[in-house]
């Protein structure tokens, strides 16, 4: 019995001690949120990786090198390869080589890309229309401020990239 209650004090003091970690909060909310988006908009984590991997490529201004594709998306650069084959084969992005230096080689994002990324977005600004019900305006401005911080900070941390 003793034992019992010994092992239910240890088992509070590391509840206590977990949840007055800030940090492991943010991680659940990160995959909270991924796990909403992925189940509410009916996909599996492949396509989804394929929305975001178009819409850094859009966002960096429609071409990036898969070295900096990788950097963005935190995966190795033989995932990213196999992910931008995949891209390629689909007709969303095209890959060619730099007109000043032959070994560098973009990707870019094609029509067909910009138009599977118009409607994605469609799907997601639903998605962001609800998670925006559970916040006021004031609450929205700054947990994306913050994560934004956040996030651009973390990268170039891990990666050297700034964005």
């Amino acid at each position: 019995m003793a034992e019992k209650s010994a092992r239910h004090v240890n088992i509070e003091k590391m509840r206590q001690e977990i949840l007055s970690m800030n940090l492991s909060r943010l991680v659940v909310f990160s995959d909270v949120m991924n796990r909403y988006l992925l189940l509410r908009a009916k996909g599996d984590a492949r396509t989804w990786l394929r929305v975001y991997a178009v819409t850094f490529i859009i966002t960096r201004g429609g071409k990036v090198t898969p070295t900096e594709l990788a950097k963005i998306l935190l995966r190795s650069r033989n995932s990213v390869s196999q992910l931008i084959g995949g891209l390629e084969k689909d007709g969303l992005v095209r890959r060619y080589h730099s007109t000043e230096d032959r070994r560098t080689v973009y990707v870019e994002v094609t029509s067909d890309g910009l138009s599977f990324i118009k409607a994605r977005l469609k799907v997601v600004k639903s998605l962001e229309e609800e998670i925006k019900s559970c916040l006021d305006d004031g609450e929205l401005r700054i947990i994306v401020d913050l994560t934004r911080k956040l996030r651009l900070r973390l990268i170039e941390k891990l990666t050297g990239l700034k964005s």
